[in-house]
């Protein structure tokens, strides 16, 4: 994803101090740290090759919990064929 990035022009950061919180199953409050945070477009990036329930149920607690825009990317594919049309 960073290489597509960067071959997109497309500002790009990834921290590990860049959290969003979400609450688990359980009611815990925890921490998501996103794959790539596109500052120019105030969108994050999320790509999953394997979609756990667990995984699914976070991903929709990070997105209930902040509003904030987030682009999943589910397989390689979908990297590749990212553009920057699909941050509007």
């Amino acid at each position: 994803m960073a290489e597509r990035l960067d071959h997109l022009k497309i500002k790009w950061d990834r921290r590990e101090d860049m959290k969003l919180p979400y609450y688990s199953k359980a009611g815990r409050k925890r921490n998501y740290i996103p794959d790539f945070y596109l500052p120019d477009y105030d969108t994050y990036i999320e790509v999953k090759g394997y979609w756990t329930d667990a995984a699914r149920y976070k991903m929709n607690s990070v997105q209930d919990t902040n509003p904030v825009k987030i682009v999943i990317l589910e397989s390689l594919e979908a990297v590749n064929k990212f553009t920057r049309w699909k941050l509007k």
